[in-house]
């Protein structure tokens, strides 16, 4: 979802359904804006996703950071054009990733389509993403649950229809935006 919407309710319900971790995909004039450094110089992350420094809301309202409140509010910071980097304290409880700059064309991740999304519906460059998760069904007689992960596929759009929420694949998305706006061009003019 834009960064720019983000309501404690919202978050609320995103790390309900999650596995807490709460990424807030950016652009890169954000990242400079907001003196966001990479977390690490070169990434292991086998998917290359580009972790800046994690970060809070520097306000008085803020109280450990965790809270649906707290999270809410550093996303609606790093959305708002005017924020500087003084309005975050690092390290915090949301963690920005830097999108690449030809979006979903250039890396098809969750990240590029988060901002890719806020583009198109002409928000700031900030988007939030979870990964939602399912604890599986109770083992009986066992503190264990069989099938728990990572929804998938069909799994999310049963999440979706549940919640009155929209679904769309990244290779949906990058076929959207590659029919109204044309393919990437490498640096040499040559076909990808």
């Amino acid at each position: 979802m834009a960064a720019e919407d983000m309501t404690p309710e919202k978050m609320g319900f995103m790390v309900r359904h999650s596995s807490g971790l709460i990424c807030a995909p950016v652009s890169a004039e954000v990242t400079d804006r907001l003196a966001l450094p990479q977390m690490v110089s070169r990434t292991e992350d086998p998917r290359s996703t580009a972790y800046t420094v994690s970060v809070d809301a520097a306000d008085a309202s803020v109280t450990t950071g965790i809270s649906a409140h707290d999270r809410s509010l550093v996303c609606r910071v790093l959305a708002d054009p005017s924020s500087a980097a003084a309005d975050l304290r690092r390290p915090g409880h949301v963690f920005p990733l830097l999108a690449r700059p030809g979006g979903v064309r250039q890396r098809p991740g969750h990240t590029e389509a988060a901002t890719e999304f806020c583009r198109l519906a002409g928000k700031a460059p900030a988007g939030v993403i979870s990964e939602i998760v399912d604890d599986g069904e109770p083992v009986p007689g066992r503190a264990l649950h069989s099938g728990p992960g990572m929804l998938r596929g069909e799994q999310c759009v049963v999440f979706a229809r549940r919640w009155g929420l929209k679904v769309c694949t990244i290779a949906d998305l990058v076929d959207h935006v590659e029919r109204t706006e044309g393919k990437l061009q490498p640096a040499n003019g040559a076909d990808q």
